[in-house]
């Protein structure tokens, strides 16, 4: 899936902010590890990619 069809489906843009916020609703706490294996397209218009769901991971 390009990236204009990426922008296009997505009714927002996901941040390290917004991603931490929907880590935490799904249970996890500081210091966990997850491993997650998925296609970055599938989450949508991610603002700094695949960094942005490292770091927001880690917030």
């Amino acid at each position: 899936m390009g990236v204009k069809n990426v922008v296009q489906k997505t009714t927002h843009p996901l941040t390290v902010d917004s991603l931490a916020q929907q880590f935490g609703t799904c249970g996890l706490q500081s210091g966990q590890t997850v491993i997650v294996h998925s296609s970055l397209s599938t989450l949508g218009w991610v603002v700094g990619g695949p960094v942005a769901v490292i770091v927001g991971q880690a917030v």
